[in-house]
């Protein structure tokens, strides 16, 4: 068995020749109908794809349900496919299309797996059993999420592709955006409500444990979690987890390296920041809004800790999180270092 992972293209009408030779029911058609079987399928919101490996090659139909990105169902017909095809392909669709979240699909497995649920006769166009299964994107995500339940909701550590740095940090809480990565995972660990908000819980800082269908954290997360937790519970000062900033400006990198060493219970403005890049008092002062700015779009907050810097006459100004977290995070530091 090929153990190459397979590609997807969109079967178009120049592809008739190529469908028929892989759909036996076409086979002995002419290729006017099969271009006719092909826009009458996208005509009824039906996709057809065609994949292919090094040794193989096959073709399922794709749809969105009530034309949700987020949703949507694979099916390959009369095909016998086997588990770790379907497995295989899944992976591949969800890299064609980033905004979906969940994928059911359904085929004649040769070999159905545990996981795998038993679909009545003539539900499909076939009077044949065929099996299904449901696919979600954090399965197959090249980066893992994990999330730190606290009084603000929660707070979600977000690794490097290679799994071996934390590469951003953000606050998942109700009527607050959070980007597509995140909110797949905050589904899947189920985190919201019936009527789909974040719920939020007053309680300890705890690390929530990894639902079934989800490989185990990363150490690099467990051990960032791990010190975020002390941190929050006022039992450490200083972070030692390995992380990388990924992306910004070479301003934004410069404004995130005087910030990242900000100590513990210290307050800077954002001239003091300004003035360590530029040395000089006019500049700096001209320059205090872009820091503002740039501490805006800060990825690792707590690790890089933006909530150490405050405005004019010590005004809290906004937060990533929130300027409640802000005012929390420094009334722990300050309470616990005096």
């Amino acid at each position: 068995m090929s153990t190459s992972k397979p590609t997807i293209k969109p079967c178009y009408l120049k592809d008739a020749a190529e469908l028929r030779k892989l759909n036996n029911n076409l086979l002995w058609r002419s290729l006017s109908e099969t271009r006719d079987f092909i826009r009458n399928r996208q005509i009824e919101g039906i996709d057809i794809y065609l994949w292919s490996d090094e040794s193989r090659e096959g073709y399922f139909y794709l749809q969105n349900p009530m034309s949700q990105e987020s949703w949507a169902i694979v099916y390959y017909e009369s095909q016998s496919i086997s588990a770790e095809d379907t497995l295989s392909i899944a992976e591949a669709i969800f890299n064609e299309f980033p905004a979906l979240y969940r994928l059911d699909s359904y085929s004649l497995e040769e070999n159905p797996d545990e996981l795998s649920f038993k679909i009545c006769k003539g539900q499909f166009d076939d009077d044949q059993t065929i099996f299904g299964r449901s696919f979600f994107s954090p399965q197959f995500a090249k980066r893992q999420v994990a999330f730190i339940s606290w009084r603000f909701g929660y707070i979600a550590l977000v690794s490097n592709k290679s799994g071996d740095k934390i590469s951003s940090i953000d606050f998942v809480r109700r009527e607050r955006e959070v980007d597509d990565l995140i909110r797949s995972f905050a589904l899947f660990y189920e985190l919201f409500d019936t009527s789909g908000k974040i719920k939020e819980k007053k309680e300890e800082p705890v690390l929530l444990k990894t639902p079934d269908g989800l490989q185990e954290l990363h150490p690099v997360l467990t051990e960032a979690a791990e010190q975020i937790i002390a941190y929050l519970n006022g039992e450490l000062h200083d972070f030692t987890f390995p992380y990388e900033v990924e992306e910004g400006t070479s301003f934004q990198k410069q404004v995130w390296e005087v910030t990242r060493s900000i100590p513990y219970a210290h307050l800077f403005s954002y001239k003091d920041i300004a003035q360590e890049i530029v040395k000089d008092e006019k500049r700096a002062i001209q320059l205090s809004r872009a820091v503002g700015q740039a501490l805006g779009a800060n990825p690792l907050p707590i690790c890089i800790p933006c909530h150490r810097v405050v405005g004019k006459n010590l005004e809290l100004t906004g937060f990533t999180g929130g300027v409640d977290v802000k005012d929390f995070l420094l009334n722990l530091e300050f309470l616990k270092y005096n």
